[in-house]
């Protein structure tokens, strides 16, 4: 279970000056440099923007979400409770306060900014469901369900309560109740593999195997890099007598859990060693062999904020953004790798792959070919040439 899963809340909150100031002008900074993954440039300018508007909680806020998305969290940890000192009925400020004590570990210390965001807005589900984590993490079982019955009277649509009451019941042995829950969490949200997995291992335990293997086979096909839902639906093919079926999926099992160890080992390294940009880098190749594409991205830009010569991960993010067929972003990312190391044969590889969706055949077989000058054993390489140069002849042709 991901026990402390905390949705950064960056609020676009625009204090009281006037758009003439010289202040709002910095904050406007801060918010698009947040808003595109700059996160550095931003500090800079909701720092800027903070000198300006000393008194400007929403300045404040932004500012130490900026310092959150960068690990720096005890300038976050400051910079929330400034905010907080400003504007002491500050929710989503109390909520981020708890959740950078969720990140240090620091679980005791959640408990109040959390119960305080709750105070200053009763219905924030957000703080409910991170308050609900913590008791599971305790132990404190009834108290987590109390508290998740509590946030669904204020908002019952809401998948992941559902869905972590699901949690909290089996652990407290209600297995009715928590199947109640999980169902009402599908009906909430089909596309979340969650509840499907959790409904379908308490059928497992049932022998109620072919039901089990409908949920089961839904939770992998919307989450397929999810290590649990696997183990179950190998262990249903088991029982079934699909042995050789059985063997496959639990083998799929064992290397997808491996990789969520190494993303696990990598996120705690981080948290002492958050300047490191080959960390950063590593993390999102994880993340983008898990097709996790936004986390790979920020991870991305970040190593890209700690070292502006870091080729690759201009490339593996360049590749995301080719994914999503923004050429134009995708193209600049591409030359600022190869600015970076001219002899990045990778680089002009994605760059005659853009060219190649954008038919421009040409250029593409001249990228190819100055990759496969810089990489000449590379059959990958040689096959996208072959493949450009035909069709550029084609088109002569015609």
């Amino acid at each position: 279970m991901k026990w402390l899963l905390v949705i950064l809340l960056i609020g676009c909150q625009e204090p009281e000056p006037p758009p003439s100031s010289t202040g709002y002008a910095y904050f406007q900074q801060g918010l698009e440099h947040a808003q595109g993954g700059r996160f550095h440039a931003a500090i800079a300018a909701y720092k800027q923007a903070a000198a300006q508007m000393p008194d400007a909680p929403q300045v404040h806020y932004n500012l130490a979400n900026a310092y959150f998305l960068t690990d720096a969290l005890d300038q976050a940890e400051g910079a929330y409770q400034k905010a907080i000192a400003l504007k002491p009925d500050y929710a989503d400020a109390y909520y981020q306060l708890g959740a950078v004590y969720i990140r240090q570990k620091k679980y005791e210390a959640a408990y109040a900014p959390l119960h305080k965001a709750l105070e200053s807005d009763p219905g924030h589900i957000s703080a409910y469901n991170a308050l609900g984590l913590l008791h599971i993490r305790q132990g404190a079982y009834q108290e987590a369900a109390d508290l998740y019955e509590r946030a669904l009277q204020v908002d019952s649509t809401h998948y992941e309560l559902w869905y972590h009451l699901g949690q909290v019941e089996v652990k407290r042995g209600e297995r009715e109740a928590a199947k109640t829950a999980f169902a009402e969490a599908i009906g909430t949200d089909t596309t979340q593999a969650g509840a499907y997995a959790g409904l379908g291992a308490l059928y497992v335990e049932e022998r109620r195997y072919e039901e089990a293997e409908n949920l089961l086979l839904r939770a992998v096909a919307l989450r397929p890099f999810w290590a649990r839902p696997h183990y179950d639906l190998g262990q249903v093919y088991m029982r079934l007598g699909e042995r050789e079926k059985g063997r496959e999926v639990l083998e799929r099992f064992a290397r997808l859990e491996e990789k969520e160890k190494m993303i696990k080992s990598l996120e705690f390294t981080l948290l002492s060693e958050a300047e490191d940009a080959r960390r950063h880098y590593d993390l999102g190749v994880l993340y983008g062999q898990r097709r996790q594409f936004a986390k790979a991205a920020a991870r991305y830009r970040r190593a890209i904020e700690l070292d502006s010569t870091f080729a690759a991960a201009y490339v593996n993010l360049g590749n995301i953004y080719l994914r999503e067929e923004q050429f134009a972003v995708a193209q600049q990312l591409f030359a600022q790798a190869l600015a970076a190391d001219t002899t990045h044969a990778n680089a002009y590889n994605s760059l005659g792959n853009l060219h190649l969706m954008r038919r421009d055949f040409a250029a593409a077989a001249a990228a190819f070919a100055s990759a496969v000058r810089l990489a000449p054993d590379d059959q990958g390489f040689r096959e996208n040439l072959e493949v450009a140069r035909g069709l550029e002849l084609g088109k002569k042709k015609k």
